[in-house]
């Protein structure tokens, strides 16, 4: 039994089955100030490690009864890959422990009686090391957390398993362009601070909505918003999720107006039908739309009018009677000519 340790900075768990070397490995440790913990066999050891995640290098005997050493680091390289292990060993077979090395079953070994000199240049290269192994960790979660911040998680995922490229048709999915009126002349007024300012707070307000309708933000365009519904998880409801969005957008965008003394309003457009969706750069990856659909999404946005929300008559069918929608007629679309067309006014005794 070993008294608990509070988590320290560099902390070493000594195997040995020698209660004398035990001690000795304890005191020494202990007076170039690490933590240490004591363990005399190889399963008393791997349940030390369970109960003891703060514990950073494994220092063993190889020679012990039951499991040896090496058969220890072995398991401890599987189960706990982020603590380093040396090996003590009187054993002469020096090329099995080379070949352990090479493999990364071991760090290093340090002969029996120990150097002090050389097992405490091991013990420090091995905390020195693992210290530059948790910065590289830590800069790649952060690497990997701004890759999944601009990407949805499931092309974020597939990226860091390195498919590339990305790139999938979808049959079926809702489009939304959203634009500000009035934003142009209003930035022309503002000091630039409380322009990003006002932008990052109505984007931030409809970011919280589309996580909330699973519905997935593309990109902004100066103040422009793109979401979809649909990709890169296919759904059945993509239509209604996307008209719900875009009814709490429009009110949200009223509060926040009224709230602020805004001159602005919000013309929403929304469009259904087949897309290509796909990652594009190298360097700073973008997550982009594709086809016909996207084109009328964004003209039905364009042609709306302010506070309303146009939708095509490919949307309108796929709306059911807990919607309310108001024909506007026919309007000649550039690039598609007449298209009939509808407003969305909101839902059903709501």
């Amino acid at each position: 039994m070993v008294a608990d340790l509070e988590p320290a900075e560099r902390v070493v768990l000594a195997v040995d089955d020698d209660p004398a070397v035990r001690k000795a490995l304890h005191r020494w440790v202990v007076a170039r100030g690490y933590s240490v913990y004591l363990a005399a066999s190889g399963p008393e050891a791997l349940q030390l490690l369970e109960q003891r995640p703060a514990i950073q290098l494994l220092i063993s005997d190889n020679d012990m009864p039951g499991m040896t050493g090496l058969e220890l680091l072995k398991e401890v390289r599987r189960r706990f890959p982020k603590v380093f292990r040396i090996m003590l060993t009187g054993a002469d077979d020096r090329q099995t422990l080379v070949r352990a090395i090479n493999e990364d079953e071991i760090y290093r070994f340090v002969e029996k009686p120990w150097d002090n000199e050389v097992l405490g240049s091991a013990i420090h290269l091995a905390f020195e090391t693992s210290m530059l192994q948790a910065d590289l960790d830590r800069e790649r979660d952060r690497s990997e957390q701004l890759l999944l911040n601009v990407l949805p998680r499931p092309i974020g995922e597939r990226l860091k398993r390195g498919e590339a490229p990305i790139a999938d048709a979808f049959a079926d999915v809702t489009i939304l362009f959203a634009d500000l009126v009035g934003f142009t002349e209003l930035s022309a007024a503002l000091p630039a601070a409380e322009l990003v300012e006002l932008l990052n707070e109505i984007f931030s307000e409809l970011d919280a909505l589309a996580d909330a309708h699973g519905v997935e933000k593309i990109k902004t365009i100066g103040d422009a918003y793109l979401a979809v519904a649909g990709i890169p998880a296919p759904r059945d409801d993509h239509a209604r999720a996307v008209a719900d969005m875009a009814l709490e957008m429009v009110r949200a965008q009223r509060r926040f107006s009224e709230r602020r003394s805004l001159p602005l309003q919000m013309r929403v457009g929304i469009n259904s039908g087949p897309v290509v969706a796909g990652v594009i750069g190298k360097h700073r990856f973008t997550y982009d739309l594709w086809g016909d659909a996207v084109n009328v999404a964004s003209r039905m946005e364009s042609q709306s009018l302010p506070g309303r929300i146009q939708i095509t008559d490919a949307t309108r069918r796929q709306l059911d009677d807990r919607y309310v929608v108001e024909e506007r007629g026919m309007v000649d679309v550039k690039g598609k000519g007449p298209m009939k067309t509808w407003w969305l006014l909101g839902r059903s005794g709501g």
